[in-house]
Formats: C-alpha cells, sequence, structure tokens
C-alpha cells in the first residue's frame, strides 16, 4: 500500500514538473519577441539583428521614442487622438447596434431569422478587404471617404457579424426565467435587457468590446487606403509613414518603438476588462 501511495505522488510530482516545463517554454516564446522588438527599439544602429548575441544592443539610445513622440515630421498626439476617436467610436456603435440585434435574434422566433444567421456566417467567411472598392464607392457617394466616421462605420459593418455571434451565443445561456419575472413585476422590454440581461452578460460584453477596440485600434490597410491627408492618419498609419527613411530603406528602432508605443493602449484596455472578465465568468448568471 504504502509503495502505490509513492508511485502514486511520484506521478503527481512528474506531471506538476512537466506542466511547469511546458508553460515556462510558452512563456519564453511568447515574451521573446517582444523582448526583441523592445531590444530593437533601443538599438542606436538600423539593424535588426545584432552580430553577437545579447539580450540588449551594445550602444543603447532612447532617441527613436523621442522621434516618434515629438519629432519634427511626427504628429504623434493628432494621430493618437484620431485612433482613440475611431477606436472608442467602433465600441460604442458596434455594441448599441450589435447588443439589440443580438438579444432579438437570441429572444424571439420570427420569418427569416435563421436565414439570416446564416448568411452573417457566410459573410464572415470573406475578408473585409474584399469589399474595400465597395466602401470606398459608397463614403464617397456619401461625402464622408476620408474622414474619421466612415472609417468607424466600416470598421463598425465589419465587426458587427463577431458582436451579434459572440453575445447571442452568451444570450442564449441566460435562464429566460429571471426576465419573466422581471416583466410579470412589470418591467418594460428595454428595462429587462439593461437592468438584468446586460449585467448578467458583462464577460461576453467585455471580450466584444476588447475585440472592437482592437479592430479600430489595430488596422492599417483599410485606414492607409482611405486616409489621404497626414492629419487624418490613424497610429498604424501615421508610424509607418513615419518610419520610411527613402529608398525602399526602413528605419526598423523607429519603428519596434512605435510599434511598442501603439500597444500600450489596448494592454491598458485589457487590463480594465479583465477585472469584468473574471468577476463575470466566476459568479455565473443564476448568482
Amino acid at each position: 500500500m504504502k509503495q502505490y501511495v509513492k508511485r502514486k505522488n511520484k506521478r503527481k510530482i512528474v506531471k506538476i514538473l512537466a506542466a511547469y516545463i511546458v508553460l515556462i517554454f510558452a512563456m519564453i516564446f511568447a515574451v521573446l519577441p517582444i523582448f526583441w522588438v523592445f531590444s530593437t527599439s533601443l538599438n542606436d544602429t538600423n539593424t535588426l539583428l545584432s552580430t553577437s548575441v545579447r539580450l540588449l544592443p551594445e550602444k543603447i539610445t532612447l532617441r527613436h521614442y523621442a522621434k516618434v513622440l515629438t519629432g519634427a515630421d511626427s504628429q504623434f498626439i493628432i494621430w493618437l487622438g484620431n485612433s482613440l476617436i475611431v477606436a472608442l467610436s467602433t465600441v460604442i456603435l458596434s455594441l448599441v447596434v450589435g447588443i439589440t440585434a443580438a438579444y432579438s435574434y437570441s429572444r424571439y422566433r420570427f420569418k427569416g431569422r435563421k436565414l439570416i444567421l446564416n448568411s452573417f456566417l457566410l459573410l464572415n467567411a470573406f475578408p473585409n478587404i474584399l469589399s474595400i472598392v465597395a466602401y470606398f464607392k459608397l463614403l464617397s457617394l456619401l461625402k464622408l471617404a476620408g474622414s474619421l466616421f466612415g472609417l468607424v462605420l466600416v470598421y463598425t459593418g465589419g465587426q458587427l457579424i463577431f458582436t451579434i455571434w459572440n453575445l447571442k451565443g452568451y444570450f442564449d445561456t441566460l435562464p429566460y426565467e429571471i426576465e419573466e419575472a422581471a416583466l410579470i413585476d412589470g418591467a418594460s422590454p428595454f428595462k429587462v435587457l439593461y437592468k438584468i440581461v446586460l449585467p448578467l452578460a458583462k464577460p461576453a460584453i467585455a471580450v466584444t468590446a476588447m475585440f472592437s477596440f482592437m479592430a479600430g485600434w489595430n488596422e492599417y490597410v483599410i485606414a492607409a487606403t482611405f486616409m489621404t491627408t497626414r492629419k487624418m492618419f490613424t497610429l498604424p498609419v501615421g508610424l509607418y509613414s513615419l518610419q520610411n527613411v527613402g529608398n525602399y530603406a526602413q528605419d526598423w528602432p523607429l519603428f519596434a518603438a512605435g510599434s511598442l508605443i501603439v500597444a500600450v493602449p489596448v494592454m491598458i484596455v485589457f487590463l480594465i476588462l479583465q477585472r469584468s472578465l473574471i468577476s463575470g465568468l466566476t459568479l455565473g448568471s443564476t448568482k
């Protein structure tokens, strides 16, 4: 009996050690590219790889960060404001439209419901970039080409399919008996959605908001196509234009510094929404 217990304990120890080894290697693979970009941003020479194996470059400088933030050719504050306007507007508009649509598809049965949902899945199979010409013609007719609001409409339209399906799937898991009890007590359908359903669906809303923010914050191709004036650039477009030094040469340390600066707001948004995700997932809907 004692030998069996010892063998069982040894197996547990081996499994734990194996799990930790796998996690350590996964963490290294996840952190190494970020550290490489950080090391490149501190490099005084315009190289991606150093000749010697070093964690940090031989000559460390912060001039690339200074050039991004306060350089003569940089309009970082303007680009930052444009990106924040586009990303936050995309989040608000996609959530307002997506929540009401997802709740309708989840709770109500009407003719053509399944056809519309299946059509959303079919449209989601095609990349958004295929519609860039149609987007440009529509925005030109509406005189919104080259404007931030036109960019918000394009991003919202591309994000709505994910928003509706993600929120609908979560609404389907919520017990309808809670809503029936509120309706019996005299609550209106809008009050049921606002007071009961949305607090219970906080995890799904947080995830959807995070993906919507990233869609408006990180997108480059459509913004580079629609934004023709330098003052209307978003951060990805502005930073890419800033690091081009001519003759097909790229300032890689400058680009690395700009990439890290652009990633900071996304990290902040994730940290803000992390508490809502954890609390919502642990509490559950019935509690």
